[in-house]
């Protein structure tokens, strides 16, 4: 008999890191966004969306890292500063995580 951690989990959006790595490093994480990977040109990073906190921590994250919260059009989130605007794009991964990316160098 195999035992599969990973089974329970959907496919992840990205290929450079397995589940069970994103699934401890939530798990080891101060329970906000945690950076997950970055491939291609985005930063990929995940947040547990406990009532909608995810969203939250999402914007806490951007202001830290000087981008405003503008609006929200569908699944993305319109962020600006003295730069211009950037998209910050979420996907369900299950119905506790929520998976965030956006371009590297934010």
């Amino acid at each position: 008999m195999i035992y599969l951690k990973d089974v329970y989990y959907p496919s992840l959006p990205i290929d450079s890191v397995s589940k069970s790595e994103v699934i401890n490093k939530v798990h080891k994480s101060d329970g906000n966004i945690v950076k997950i990977a970055e491939e291609d040109s985005y930063q990929w990073y995940i947040s547990e969306m406990k009532q909608g906190k995810a969203y939250e921590n999402l914007k806490s994250f951007m202001e830290e890292k000087g981008w405003f919260f503008k609006e929200q059009l569908g699944s993305g989130f319109v962020f600006q500063n003295e730069q211009g605007e950037i998209i910050v794009s979420s996907e369900m991964w299950t119905r506790k995580f929520v998976i965030f990316h956006f371009p590297k160098g934010i």
